[in-house]
């Protein structure tokens, strides 16, 4: 049922701090809301709006919100609608993309089909690179010039995002096989709306009419053509309303920065700030252990953070041998709160990159703990090397599919051409009947053999360590690294994560078994609902974001990791801890940070931000 105000009563305000009262209640011009983890951010923007529309008489016809994602969207629509006790008010509710392409499907009547869909873009940035290579002789990986073309799109050009000739090539030959289709992608909204507004300016006029007031959530997430756009749409009125805290500014990759939130203020002098300094959602342990990182980053407004909550109990911080030992760790950890009656749902292990968790994974799964993975789960076991050791292994074990000989059959090389197996199942004896009359090709063959025999009766993990040792697939990876021209970290990640995983496995049949049932079960997670009660969350620390659970697990905490390896400048680095600022901010009642020692066969340390929590710093004089 409407709620009703009359005689001049107004909406209750006795839900919020005098912090929140000052924002919901702000009149007309442009102000920034400083909202901290769990300050209520999403309450004061529901909380404005109600009292916009009921005791400004604003017309809710005349009001833009904008968030991020379309889950975010769903959820302000909900609390707006529960308080205001009715869908009828026409508010204005979407992602910048959205918005943006409403006005473009009305001004050009352009169409769903139109715009290219990740498969096709996926598609067209291959044939991009191929026609880059060709005169480069160089293949860049795919997700590295999405990232780069999204980057370049949402700054507006390619100013101060990079210098590098090719990347320009790659860009121009992506947007000339782009052109040719007659198709956009999902950012070329925004340069197309942006173009629109600044050559028709009867047009931006019509839609600066309409929305007199514009909210805006997520605001330190803004890239700088969304912002430019925002900054057109709100004209002389400047009712711009935006809520956001740099410190959890964690997109740099597709252009956002936190800059963002001191340009606003440059840009509208005058303009109100408003600082929200009251968590809600943790403890005080927690609250006091996440500033004493953030607290290390020049770029940023200052801010004292207090918890509503008493003190809870310490952060915890883990150390263990390996990845092995980490996962043991927080699967038993996890049993023990299950036990203990907190619901999955409420736990959540969290970490830098989906790759990270695959042990872990493998741990839950051997117990059997309900869980679901956020984002697209790493399959470690469709990976190449995984792929080229179960041929071996199966080869090894006495199959004889030509399939499986092809594939391992010069990795390492042993000049073996695929005119020499024919038959669907092959064997090494039809090998040396195809080259009986070269003594060198079958002085090869018989060492693939007897190799294969060796390790025929051995354990998984040590029959690995012959493969990569004794037969020389560890040199082939060196070669793998050299022609991709990819980092050999990245490959010691993928072939110690599979040794980890051998470790407990007694025979080459049994890890098989094991990697199938893996696979099978990630499948059929990434078909199931996300969210899904009854199942503890994994999730990055990107995916992490604007969620919240009450015990937390951030895991693989180590230099290289997070800050990841390839952070190097001073704002990358700062990138970094807002990212691990974000995933200790999501705990409400309990935290636990892992680190191991030991990952490929080599000491490594914690991460400098797990170091940062034994020790409390003084405000840097630069923040602001």
């Amino acid at each position: 049922m409407e709620k009703q105000y009359g005689g001049g009563e107004k909406p209750p305000l006795s839900n919020f701090n005098e912090a929140q009262k000052k924002a919901v209640c702000h009149r007309d011009g442009p102000c920034m809301v400083l909202a901290g983890p769990g300050s209520g951010k999403t309450a004061v923007i529901t909380g404005r709006l109600e009292w916009m529309i009921r005791n400004l008489q604003i017309r809710p016809e005349e009001i833009l919100v904008i968030t991020f994602t379309k889950y975010a969207v769903k959820e302000m629509k909900e609390r707006f609608w529960e308080r205001m006790g009715t869908r009828n008010y026409p508010v204005t509710f979407g992602t910048f993309h959205g918005i943006y392409y409403g006005m473009l499907r009305q001004i050009y009547h352009m169409t769903p089909d139109q715009i290219l869909t990740e498969e096709e873009q996926k598609t067209m940035i291959e044939a991009a690179v191929a026609d880059v290579e060709r005169e480069n002789h160089r293949r860049p990986a795919e997700k590295d010039v999405l990232l780069m073309i999204g980057k370049v799109k949402n700054n507006g050009g390619f100013a101060g995002i990079s210098d590098d000739p090719e990347d320009r090539q790659l860009y121009h030959a992506y947007e000339k096989r782009k052109k040719e289709a007659g198709r956009i992608d999902f950012d070329d909204m925004l340069l197309l709306c942006y173009q629109l507004f600044c050559r028709r300016p009867d047009i931006l006029k019509k839609w600066q009419e309409r929305y007199s007031y514009i909210l805006i959530d997520e605001f330190q997430d803004s890239s700088r053509i969304q912002y430019e756009i925002v900054k057109l749409l709100a004209g002389k009125k400047r009712n711009l309303f935006v809520v956001g805290d740099d410190d959890q500014s964690v997109y740099g990759f597709r252009g956002a920065t936190p800059g963002i939130m001191r340009r606003f203020q440059e840009d509208f002098p005058g303009s109100s700030i408003v600082r929200l300094s009251i968590n809600y959602r943790s403890s005080q342990f927690i609250v006091e252990a996440s500033d004493r990182v953030i607290q290390k980053n020049r770029q940023r407004f200052s801010k004292e953070l207090q918890a509503v909550h008493g003190q809870g109990r310490p952060v915890h911080v883990q150390e263990v041998k390996d990845m092995e030992q980490e996962a043991d760790y927080v699967a038993a950890e996890v049993n023990k709160k299950l036990r203990e009656g907190i619901p999955p749902e409420e736990i959540a292990i969290i970490f830098r990159t989906v790759q990270d968790a695959s042990i872990t994974i493998t741990a839950f799964l051997n117990r059997g703990i309900p869980f679901f993975i956020k984002e697209k789960a790493f399959h470690l076991f469709e990976h190449f090397i995984a792929e080229d050791v179960k041929a071996y292994f199966r080869i090894a074990m006495g199959e004889r599919n030509r399939s499986d000989f092809l594939r391992i059959m010069n990795r390492p090389n042993r000049y073996i051409g695929r005119s020499a197996l024919e038959k669907e199942r092959t064997d090494f004896e039809d090998l040396r009947r195809f080259y009986c009359d070269k003594d060198w090709m079958l002085d090869r063959i018989d060492e693939w053999e007897q190799d294969m025999k060796e390790i025929s009766s051995m354990a998984p993990y040590a029959a690995f360590q012959y493969l990569l040792k004794k037969v020389g697939y560890q040199d082939f990876l060196k070669e793998q690294i050299n022609k991709l021209q990819t980092e050999e970290t990245d490959f010691l990640e993928i072939v110690d994560e599979l040794a980890q995983s051998m470790k407990r496995r007694k025979t080459m049949k049994e890890w098989l078994d094991f990697s199938q049932i893996y696979t099978d079960k990630l499948r059929q997670m990434e078909k199931e609902e996300k969210f899904t009660k009854g199942k503890a969350a994994f999730l990055t620390m990107h995916g992490a974001k604007g969620l919240e659970y009450r015990c937390v697990y951030i895991i693989e905490a180590l230099e290289g990791t997070v800050p990841h390896r390839k952070a190097m400048a001073d704002q990358e680095i700062e990138e970094e801890r807002r990212l691990f600022y974000v995933a200790m901010t999501r705990a409400k009642e309990e935290l636990t940070i892992c680190y191991i020692k030991e990952k490929n066969g080599k000491e490594v340390h914690p991460s400098r931000f797990v170091q940062e929590l034994f020790t409390r710093p003084r405000p840097h004089p630069e923040a602001r």
